[in-house]
């Protein structure tokens, strides 16, 4: 499947509301383009918590990727700033701002996600 998202839409939500319109419960998905406003996190292992922070500007998105599954969408994403400089980090929000690109790719085992005890992340959990 591949969507196109246009100026102002949420990258996450329109994931969320693919997942639901088509049911989809065993996906990966990579894109590309621009958006304007991104929310990237970074996860400590030790205090099993993730820092957050808000950039915005007019960013160049060089890789965007992850999965979806019946309980939860899982993004990366790495921006290119107009000065060549990157930002990189766990995705938990972006804005397009021209357009943007997904490429969603179904596969055949449901990815369920289960807290880790050890690590504290979510992890599939296969049956």
């Amino acid at each position: 499947m591949v969507v196109r998202l246009d100026p102002g839409d949420e990258v996450l939500e329109s994931l969320r509301s693919l997942r639901d319109e088509f049911q989809i419960e065993n996906g990966f998905f990579i894109g590309i383009r621009a958006v304007d406003r991104a929310t990237l996190g970074h996860y400590n292992v030790d205090s099993q918590s993730y820092s957050e922070e808000t950039f915005t500007d007019q960013f160049e998105v060089t890789a965007f990727n992850g999965n979806i599954g019946p309980d939860k969408i899982h993004a990366h994403i790495e921006l290119g700033t107009e000065s060549f400089d990157t930002l990189v980090g766990h995705c938990s929000g972006a804005r397009v701002s021209g357009t943007f690109e997904i490429v969603i790719l179904i596969g055949g085992t449901p990815l369920n996600h289960q807290r880790d005890k050890q690590t504290g992340l979510d992890v599939f959990e296969f049956r």
